[in-house]
């Protein structure tokens, strides 16, 4: 069976960059590590994803890796990359390059078996990708092209959604651009415990004020809940004054819904980089 590949975004030039590079690697080669131990006794990690074998970064949902994968995130503008492995994946040259200030830093979260997974390599690959629920996590670099013919490029990582995963979601978090929160809309029975991980991660200190894109997936299903239902029972409008979100209707599965809820994410992180500006201004 193919091997894991771990790898991470490195922090931008400079003597402190430089360190959180460093602890970065450190926690990569120690989940490279543990990963050699969990398989030699059997431990589970998440590995292909089915039907074809995409190149993609997944990584241990282990403390260590989750710690340094966010410090390997601390600078949102690093054009370098520190690598394990295979080069990161880019399957729709639409730009050769872009502007780092054009890159976002987007975590997929929610509870399991919602479709976390099958978003990602939606957008990534344009297509069906069967998966198997992670037991770590999964990152892409993927360019898409929004409504405006303007190309950015999000990073995406994508975190497992077991209820032992979950006290990692906020390593991941840490100087994010954005939360992508995916809910099953037939789950009827598990849309309170999606509430519940919703609002406990929206309301740590550092996510106060980071835009939140809730994709109801599932919405070709003929028992999927409306998305009045699901704003009420995800009691939307109970978050923060300051947490910008948006409810998007979407099929993982086909891509309906996936491109106008990342449009949406867009103009909210765009609208908060703008507000942060004008107050850094007036200090």
């Amino acid at each position: 069976m193919q091997g894991r590949v771990l790898r991470a975004a490195a922090p931008a030039a400079g003597a402190a960059a430089a360190a959180r590079a460093g602890a970065a690697a450190g926690a990569v080669a120690a989940a490279v590590a543990a990963g050699a131990a969990s398989r030699s006794s059997g431990a589970a990690w998440a590995w292909g994803r089915g039907q074809r074998a995409p190149r993609r970064a997944e990584g241990a949902a282990d403390p260590n890796a989750a710690a340094g994968a966010a410090s390997a995130r601390g600078s949102l503008l690093s054009p370098s990359l520190l690598a394990m492995g295979n080069g990161l994946s880019d399957q729709t040259p639409i730009l050769s390059s872009l502007p780092s200030f054009q890159s976002f830093h987007i975590v997929i979260l929610g509870l399991d078996c919602a479709g976390k997974t099958t978003v990602l390599y939606r957008l990534q690959f344009n297509e069906f990708v069967n998966t198997v629920p992670t037991k770590g996590f999964n990152t892409e670099k993927i360019k898409v092209t929004l409504g405006n013919s303007k190309t950015v490029t999000f990073h995406f990582w994508d975190v497992g959604g077991q209820e032992k995963l979950r006290p990692l979601w906020k390593s991941y978090t840490r100087c994010t651009d954005g939360i992508v929160f995916v809910v099953d809309s037939v789950d009827v029975e598990r849309m309170e415990e999606a509430k519940t991980e919703l609002h406990k991660i929206t309301r740590i200190s550092e996510n106060q004020g980071v835009p939140v894109l809730i994709i109801a997936n599932k919405q070709d299903l003929r028992n999927s809940l409306s998305l009045s239902e699901i704003e009420k029972m995800l009691a939307m409008s109970e978050l923060s004054s300051s947490t910008p979100w948006h409810l998007q209707p979407t099929c993982a599965i086909i891509g309906d819904g996936l491109k106008e809820g990342l449009e949406k994410l867009h103009d909210m992180i765009i609208k908060r980089r703008k507000m942060l500006r004008q107050q850094k201004k007036k200090r």
